[in-house]
């Protein structure tokens, strides 16, 4: 599950981010309605996850919750880029 746990602990650093761009009042209207929407979002796949038959469908739908919550992610935040 080390895969899982890396990938899951580079998300909520990703949403972190966001948080604390909402909280400093970085974020435009649209991207403080799209934090919202990702909270929902997030709460779904969990909520499918924990009434998973079997570790395998939980897997299933973490991957696929995964998926949906990176590309929701790059369409609304795009990760800042260093120069």
């Amino acid at each position: 599950m080390d895969e899982f746990d890396d990938e899951a602990d580079a998300l909520l650093a990703r949403i972190m981010m966001i948080r604390d761009d909402l909280k400093a009042g970085r974020l435009s209207p649209n991207q403080e309605a799209a934090y919202r929407d990702l909270g929902r979002k997030v709460e779904r796949v969990t909520r499918d996850m924990d009434a998973a038959a079997d570790i395998d469908a939980a897997t299933a739908l973490w991957r696929q919750g995964a998926a949906i919550i990176k590309a929701y992610l790059a369409e609304h935040f795009p990760a800042p880029t260093r120069h």
